[in-house]
């Protein structure tokens, strides 16, 4: 290899390096959380609060307009939604949350459709 290629190489990893770092940190800012229905502390059209295992503090975290809610990967309202919080009779729920806003992206109530638990 020859100098002009290791220059190359070198200017090529500085280019690509950032970007990589970018992809990482927007990875990280995205999880889905299963917790069990008594886990699921609060529940409104405005925030939950969730206290994922006995020895964690509880979180909250805000709903927005946006956050989609589901019943075995089927989409359902708000009314549906707080029914199911209410009488915790599902095996998992699943929470998508935007850890860097803080935020719910959906709720599944059931997780999936085709899985047991």
């Amino acid at each position: 290899m020859n100098t002009r290629h290791l220059i190359l190489f070198s200017l090529l990893g500085l280019l690509i390096s950032p970007l990589g770092r970018a992809e990482s940190a927007n990875l990280m800012r995205h999880a889905e959380f299963h917790i069990l229905p008594a886990e699921l502390i609060t529940f409104s059209g405005s925030a939950i609060t969730v206290k994922p295992c006995d020895e964690c503090q509880t979180e909250t975290f805000t709903m927005k307009s946006e956050t989609a809610l589901f019943e075995y990967e089927q989409a359902i309202d708000l009314q549906r939604a707080s029914e199911l919080y209410l009488r915790k009779n599902i095996p998992v729920i699943f929470l998508g949350i935007d850890r860097q806003q803080n935020q719910v992206d959906y709720i599944n109530f059931g997780g999936h459709a085709s899985s047991e638990y």
